[in-house]
């Protein structure tokens, strides 16, 4: 029998983890379903039913915690395999996914070989489940006539049957209680005041507890006082009076109320946590960034960092002939992960320029440095230009990021060079090789960097900036205005809302000599 395309969600608000799942799951022949937070990921659950869902921690809008806790809610008895995929390494985060529905963790960077044996697994508990559904539901069915406890009385409040239910509630066996008051399993002051109370609802017919569903106190065998909710119906049979009560135990529903309160106060922790850990990631970065380079009169620069710093960094410096350097870079993952990914290659870039090194070699030197450095799964998407405005001519390295863009002085795309690399960190340069690309300006004009925080920045309709938007911003601009109305632009589109990633631009002037 052939075995089912298994439907996988796959949500993570970073767009490379998601490319990475996704090629996990195409080699293990499923489809995957992608959503960049947790509101996405409930949304699509409920409406394309996926067969497992894997899910990160850490998202904006929604986090995984509450994804799971609401999909476990849409699923109800059906069970859907929650797999946790996240960075978060502390016990307490792995314990508490677990204790909230997820089945399993993965820990990222993701090894292929685990990941394919936990599906495989994961597949035959599937196949299982399916071969047993026919069971499972006629036991569901016998199962759903006992999950509340029946117990019946007469009008003096003595008891006449229970059900399984109340003596898994109680602890006490059906022997025990038939034949005795209601009493019995109330506690103090409620028990000496149960026989009046019910004497008084038969004479006067005006109903405290009757007729609805209360939150009241009771007593185990053991002596333990625990929450239930009771419903009572008063039953008028021909020749004798009736009362049945519906009892839940709510035991479980207010410890897992305390256990909110104390997640929403961890929570509120590892956010404090973070964000100091986010200004001592940038601040480390501007300690390491030559500020007074970003200030020559033929660059413009903007760094505009999300909430959570990402690893964009712009950088250029000039070589002892004049020749003008430039790095775009973007590292994978927040914080000081993304700032231990970048740092070394700034040190190195900062170097080659000293040493007016080729771009070809720069580039080889940044990546064969970041492959020994980098663990798996952590890379640096990076865009490197080298400019000799002597010559009116120039050199370009693209691994990673946006299209870089050469302007006339119309604001008009006189040449793109796309990506046509991997970032570097991944592939040694011996076995991916190093390509840069020339080009020449006959006329003034402009060469544009941009991270993808620019063109995938999304607004509240979910509409992407988008390569269209920033080239229209280009033409319509000056080119001594033009970072000014990026600005303005991404403003505008987000209306307010916080961009989800760090957004990086940089611009260099390409100069004609005089005389040339």
């Amino acid at each position: 029998m052939a075995e089912k395309i298994l439907r996988v969600l796959v949500a993570d608000d970073i767009a490379s983890n998601r490319t990475i799942v996704g090629a996990f799951l195409a080699h293990l022949d499923c489809v995957p379903l992608f959503a960049g937070d947790g509101v996405e990921a409930v949304d699509i659950f409920r409406r394309e039913s996926p067969d497992v869902v894997l899910m990160d921690l850490m998202m904006p809008r929604m986090d995984g915690f509450e994804a799971i806790r609401q999909i476990r809610a849409i699923a109800g008895d059906h069970w859907v395999p929650i797999i946790i995929l996240s960075a978060l390494s502390g016990e307490g985060d792995i314990v508490h996914g677990l204790d909230i529905g997820a089945d399993d963790y993965l820990a990222k960077p993701l090894s292929f070989p685990v990941f394919s044996a936990r599906f495989k697994a994961l597949r035959r508990l599937l196949d299982m489940q399916r071969r047993l559904s026919g069971s499972l539901e006629q036991v569901r069915a016998v199962a759903n006539g006992v999950i509340d406890g029946i117990i019946s009385a007469d009008a003096a409040g003595t008891i006449l049957s229970v059900n399984r239910a109340i003596s898994r509630i109680f602890g006490y066996t059906a022997s025990e209680m038939v034949g005795r008051n209601l009493r019995m399993l109330m506690p103090s002051p409620q028990r000496e005041a149960h026989d009046g109370y019910m004497q008084h609802y038969v004479d006067t017919g005006q109903k405290r507890v009757i007729g609805q569903i209360r939150e009241l106190e009771a007593v185990r065998k053991d002596g333990s006082v625990f929450p239930i909710e009771l419903g009572v119906s008063d039953l008028q049979l021909p020749n004798r009076r009736m009362f049945i009560g519906v009892i839940r135990d709510v035991s479980e529903t207010r410890r897992i109320q305390r256990q909110l309160a104390d997640d929403a106060a961890r929570l509120q922790r590892y956010h404090d946590e973070s964000e100091r850990e986010q200004e001592l990631a940038m601040s480390i970065m501007e300690r390491q960034i030559r500020s007074d380079w970003l200030h020559d009169e033929a660059v413009q620069y903007a760094v505009m960092p999300a909430r959570n710093f990402s690893g964009d960094v712009v950088a250029v410096a000039r070589a002892p002939d004049g020749a003008l350097y430039a790095m775009l870079a973007d590292a994978t993952g927040h914080g000081l992960a993304a700032a231990v990914s970048v740092l070394p290659a700034l040190g190195a870039f900062y170097r080659g320029a000293a040493r007016n090194v080729p771009l070809e070699v720069l580039a080889t030197e940044l990546n064969d440095m970041l492959c020994g450095l980098l663990p798996p799964g952590h890379f640096v998407a990076s865009a490197l230009v080298r400019l000799e405005a002597a010559r009116q001519e120039g050199r370009i390295w693209v691994g990673g990021v946006p299209d870089v863009l050469l302007l006339d002085d119309h604001g008009q795309v006189a040449q793109r060079f796309c990506s046509r690399q991997l970032p570097l960190g991944i592939l040694p340069s011996a076995e991916g090789g190093v390509v840069c690309e020339a080009f020449q300006w006959a006329v003034p004009g402009q060469i544009v960097l941009c991270s993808d925080g620019l063109t995938e920045a999304e607004n509240s309709a979910g509409q992407a900036f988008g390569r269209a938007g920033l080239e229209q911003v280009l033409q319509a601009t000056s080119r001594a205005s033009r970072l000014i109305g990026l600005r303005q632009a991404l403003t505008r589109h987000l209306a307010g809302q916080a961009a989800t990633d760090d957004v990086s631009v940089l611009i260099l002037d390409c100069e004609v000599q005089a005389g040339a």
